[in-house]
């Protein structure tokens, strides 16, 4: 391990040499009578690890040393405090009898409700009448507030979601120009394909019926 910058010897703080842990801002005690090294990075017994192959890799500290840096362990060997008490898990023998919980006025009572199934999407068709189609992303259908349309085979009330298709080049002839849309449930996936017609006219090319069963929804 190289360091960035050399560094003067360790001070002598309370008969004690003060080293720097590697890599850490804590700083440590040597034990009494260690020798330090002039070296950037050495090995050192320090209070804490006393013993010499499990000293730590430290560096000189040429700082001031102040006690709330000083590692804790370090301090209270060379103070000859006790280790402080670990804490210890105690076992109870009186079993702790939970009160019974009291139903409503309407005599409800907690239950798991399942997960709604989920149905696979069917496929967009990629052609009609021999041409291709190139369709749009699915994008929720508009609501209309004087027209209720729930799936005619589950009842879902929706949002159904809608894709809209087109067919030819209106560039040539021998390939007049179409446009389709496609709805589908939400839910069950029931999807219903048209052709437009004129103005407003939908002439229907493709039902794709669901696997859920009928009327799940109602």
């Amino acid at each position: 391990m190289t360091a960035l910058a050399v560094e003067t010897a360790a001070p002598i703080w309370a008969g004690r040499v003060i080293v720097r842990a590697a890599g850490r801002v804590a700083l440590h005690v040597a034990v009494d009578g260690a020798q330090v090294p002039e070296a950037i990075m050495f090995t050192v017994p320090v209070e804490c690890q006393p013993e010499a192959k499990s000293a730590p890799g430290v560096r000189p500290w040429v700082g001031p040393v102040d006690e709330q840096r000083l590692c804790a362990p370090c301090l209270r060997v060379l103070r000859g405090e006790p280790e402080p008490e670990q804490a210890r898990q105690v076992v109870t023998r009186v079993t702790e009898v939970l009160p019974e919980l009291e139903p409503d006025h309407q005599r409800r009572h907690l239950c798991a409700i399942p997960n709604l199934p989920t149905y696979t999407a069917p496929s967009l068709p990629a052609e009609y009448g021999g041409r291709l189609i190139r369709w749009s992303e699915w994008i929720e259908a508009p609501k209309l507030s004087h027209y209720s349309s729930p799936c005619g085979w589950c009842d879902d009330a929706g949002p159904r979601v809608m894709a809209g298709g087109r067919q030819g080049n209106p560039l040539r002839k021998d390939n007049p120009l179409r446009w389709l849309v496609a709805y589908r449930c939400s839910y069950c996936q029931e999807m219903r394909v048209y052709e437009q017609t004129g103005a407003a006219g939908l002439k229907p090319i493709a039902n794709f019926k669901p696997k859920s069963p009928k009327g799940a929804r109602a």
